[in-house]
C-alpha cells in the first residue's frame, strides 16, 4: 500500500525520509511531495491509500479528497516548546501568537504558566482566515507569531517576526504509524464492502432493505431487474413503491416472515422478510424475493444435475429408419403427439421400437430439456418397483439407503417418464400409479410428505390393455388415464421393403463393430428375409444382422446363410400349455424354481405376464383350500 506525505520544506522531507529508512518497512510505498499546493494534488489525481499532511494543508485535503483518508502530522507539545524557546532566544519577545489548525494549537495555553510568557492562540483553516487573524494580532500589539508555513509567511509579509513550528521525531513516528493503521483498516473495509457488493449484485434473488421509517436504502441488481424499477427509488418509502412486499408489517412486529407467496410486479414471488435488530430493537427490514417460475426451473436443474443417472433421451424422429407409408404415417402422428402434454399409450408387438418413439416424442416436445426416465415395469419385483418409482425415506425398510432415495417420478420432474410393459404392474401398483396421474403428486415409501411432480407419462405395452381390463387384470380407470393418445407401432412384417433397408443398415454396423468385411445380400436372401414373419420385429432383425455379420463366409450373403441365421420356430417349448388354456401346476412351480422365485423371470419363461402368473398361483391356492 502507498502513503503520500505532503511537507512544506525539503529539510522536512529529508528528516521524514531518515525516519522511514530507520523503520525499514518494505511492505509500504512512500511518496513525499514538497511545497506543492492542494489544488495541484487534486488536479493531478495523485493516487494513494492514505495521505499525511499538516495543519491547514491537512484540513483542506480532507475536504478535497473525501474518498482518501488524511492523517494529521500533529504538532506535539514538545514541538511548540522548542519553537517558543527559539523565539525567546531569537526575538527576545515574551508575548507570542500561535496561529494554526485546532490540532496544532490545542493545549498550547497550558504552556503559558509553565514558561511565564503570554500566549495568544488563533485557529485558522484557510488562507483568508489567516490573513485577517494575523493582521488583528498585530493590531493587538503582538509582534511575534509561530505556526505553520502559511501563517509564518503571512506574518513575515506584514512585518512581523515569525517562526515555523517543525514537527519532531515523535510526531513523524506517530503519524506514520497512524497512517499505516488507517490504511490497513480501510483496505479491510473495502474488501468487506466489495464482498458484500458482489453478494448483492450477483445474487439471483431480489434484495431490498429499508430503515425504521420504511425508506429504501438498498436495492440490488436482481431486485431492479425483477421489479423493473431503478435506483431512483432509493430514499422513497417502500409502501409507495412496492406495497405488495408488506414490509411495514415486519417493521412493527419485529418478526420474520419466511416463504410467503405474493404477487409483485405481476409475478408470483416467494418472499422472505426479516427484521434488522440492534440491541433487540428493530432498526430496519430486509426482504429477499424470487419469482416462483425461476425457483421451479432451478429445482428441475438441481434434480437433473445432482441425480443425473443418464436420464436423457438420445433418439429423435430423424433416427427412425423406414420409407414405407405405414411407418411414415406413424411418425407423422407421433410428431403431433409431441406438441402437446397429454399422456401417450404406445402399443405394438415386442421389438417394434416403442422406446424409440417414446424418446422421439420427448425430444420433439417442450419438455426436451428435461429428463427422460425409462423403467421396465416387468423387470423388477413389485416391492422394488415401488421403491424405484416413488423413492423412500431413511429407515423406510431394512436395507434402505442412508438419507433415503429419490424416486424415478421425482427424477422425471419437468420431463417425461416412460413406463415400458405397463401391463405387467400389480393391482396394488396400479392404484398408486392412478393416484399420481390424478393428483400429480407422490409420497415416498415411509414418508408423510406429499411431493408435487410435473411429469408427462408415456406408457408402452405389447398386450391388449382393454382385453386385460375385461379380464379384471387391469384397472379400467387407470386404462383411461393412460390411453388418452394412442400410438400404434406397425409390426416389421407390415413394413415391406423397410425390412431390407433396416437389415442392410444393421448388417453394416455389425460388420464394422466386429471388424468384418461388408458383403452384399443377394436377391434370394432378401426374398427370404421378406417372407420371414419377424415375430421379434426390429429387435429380432438386429440379432439376425449381427449373426450374419459374424458367421457369413461367402463372397455375398446368400440364401443358405440367411436360413441358417433365422431361428427354428418348430422347436417345442420346455413349458407345455394345456389345451384348457391353464398352465400345469408342475410347470408353474418348475419355472419359479428355475428363476429362483423371481416372478418376472418366471413369467417370461412361461410366456405370460407377471399378473397372469400371480392370478394362476392364487387360483391354485384357492383350489387347495376348497379341496
Amino acid at each position: 500500500m502507498k502513503i503520500l506525505i505532503v511537507v512544506p520544506y525539503v529539510s522536512v522531507a529529508e528528516f521524514i525520509k531518515m525516519i522511514i529508512q530507520e523503520q525499514d518497512d518494505k511492505e509500504w510505498e512512500y511518496e513525499i511531495l514538497v511545497n506543492i499546493g492542494v489544488r495541484l494534488i487534486v488536479s493531478q489525481n495523485i493516487k494513494s491509500d492514505v495521505v499525511i499532511a499538516r495543519g491547514v494543508t491537512a484540513s483542506a485535503l480532507k475536504k478535497k479528497l473525501p474518498n482518501t483518508p488524511v492523517v494529521d502530522l500533529l504538532v506535539s507539545g514538545y514541538d511548540i516548546l522548542r519553537s517558543i524557546k527559539e523565539c525567546l532566544v531569537r526575538f527576545q519577545d515574551r508575548k507570542i501568537g500561535i496561529v494554526g489548525s485546532y490540532d496544532m494549537i490545542c493545549g498550547a495555553k497550558s504552556i503559558e504558566n509553565i514558561m511565564d510568557i503570554e500566549l495568544v492562540t488563533v485557529e485558522v483553516n484557510n488562507e483568508d482566515d489567516a490573513e485577517v487573524s494575523i493582521a488583528k494580532l498585530k493590531t493587538d500589539g503582538i509582534q511575534t507569531v509561530i505556526g505553520g508555513v502559511m501563517s509564518s509567511n503571512i506574518a513575515r509579509r506584514i512585518g512581523m517576526d515569525s517562526l515555523f513550528i517543525e514537527s519532531g521525531r515523535e510526531a513523524v513516528y506517530f503519524a506514520l504509524q497512524e497512517a499505516k493503521r488507517v490504511a490497513t483498516v480501510r483496505r479491510k473495509e473495502q474488501e468487506r464492502t466489495e464482498q458484500f457488493r458482489a453478494i448483492l449484485d450477483y445474487s439471483d434473488e431480489g434484495i431490498i432493505a429499508v430503515d425504521t421509517l420504511g425508506k429504501i436504502n438498498l436495492m440490488n441488481t436482481a431486485a431492479i431487474t425483477i421489479t423493473s424499477l431503478h435506483n431512483k427509488v432509493i430514499g422513497r418509502n417502500v409502501e409507495d413503491v412496492l406495497p405488495e412486499l408488506d414490509l411495514g408489517k415486519v417493521l412493527v412486529s419485529g418478526k420474520s416472515e419466511i416463504g410467503e407467496v405474493h404477487t409483485v410486479a405481476n409475478q408470483q414471488m416467494v418472499i422472505n422478510t426479516v427484521p434488522i435488530l440492534v440491541a433487540g430493537e428493530t432498526v430496519g427490514v430486509v426482504a429477499t424475493f424470487k419469482p416462483v417460475g425461476a425457483i421451479q426451473e432451478l429445482e428441475g436443474k438441481i434434480r437433473e444435475k445432482i441425480h443425473n443417472r443418464g436420464h436423457v433421451a438420445k433418439l429423435k424422429f430423424e433416427d427412425i429408419l423406414g420409407s414405407s407409408k405405414v411407418i411414415k404415417d406413424t411418425i407423422s402422428v407421433a410428431r403431433e403427439f409431441s406438441l402437446v402434454n397429454s399422456n401417450v399409450l404406445i402399443v405394438g408387438e415386442t421389438g417394434t421400437g416403442k422406446e424409440v418413439f417414446a424418446q422421439s416424442i420427448h425430444n420433439g416436445s417442450n419438455r426436451c430439456k428435461g429428463p427422460f426416465v425409462a423403467v421396465n415395469c416387468a423387470a423388477l419385483p413389485e416391492n422394488l418397483l415401488e421403491s424405484e418409482l416413488f423413492g423412500y425415506v431413511e429407515g423406510a425398510f431394512t436395507g434402505a439407503s442412508r438419507g433415503g432415495k429419490f424416486g424415478l417420478f421425482e427424477l422425471a420432474h419437468r420431463g417425461t417418464i416412460f413406463l415400458d410393459e405397463v401391463s405387467e404392474i400389480s393391482p396394488k401398483m396400479q392404484g398408486r400409479l392412478l393416484r399420481v396421474l390424478q393428483e400429480r403428486e407422490i409420497m415416498r415409501l415411509g414418508g408423510d410428505r406429499v411431493i408435487p411432480v410435473d411429469v408427462r407419462i408415456i406408457a408402452a405395452t405389447n398386450k391388449d390393455l382393454y382385453d386385460l381390463v375385461k379380464q379384471g387384470l387391469f384397472r379400467e380407470d387407470l386404462y383411461y388415464r393412460l390411453d388418452i393418445l394412442q400410438l400404434s407401432i406397425p409390426a416389421l412384417r407390415q413394413r415391406g421393403e423397410d425390412i431390407i433397408l433396416l437389415m442392410d443398415h444393421f448388417y453394416k454396423r455389425y460388420c464394422i463393430k466386429n471388424k468384418k468385411g461388408y458383403k452384399e445380400i443377394n436377391q434370394e436372401a432378401k426374398a427370404k428375409l421378406l417372407e420371414y414373419s419377424w415375430l421379434g420385429n426390429v429387435r429380432e432383425l438386429k440379432n439376425i444382422a449381427e449373426r450374419l455379420a459374424v458367421l457369413s463366409k461367402n463372397s455375398c450373403v446368400d440364401l443358405k446363410e440367411v436360413e441358417a441365421a433365422l431361428p427354428n420356430r418348430e422347436r417345442a417349448s420346455k413349458y407345455e400349455i394345456r389345451s384348457s388354456g391353464n398352465l400345469d401346476q408342475e410347470c408353474l412351480y418348475r419355472a419359479l424354481e428355475e428363476s429362483e422365485y423371481h416372478y418376472g423371470k418366471a413369467a417370461a419363461k412361461l410366456g405370460i405376464s407377471r399378473t397372469t402368473l400371480w392370478k394362476r398361483l392364487k387360483q391354485l391356492d384357492e383350489n387347495k383350500l376348497k379341496g
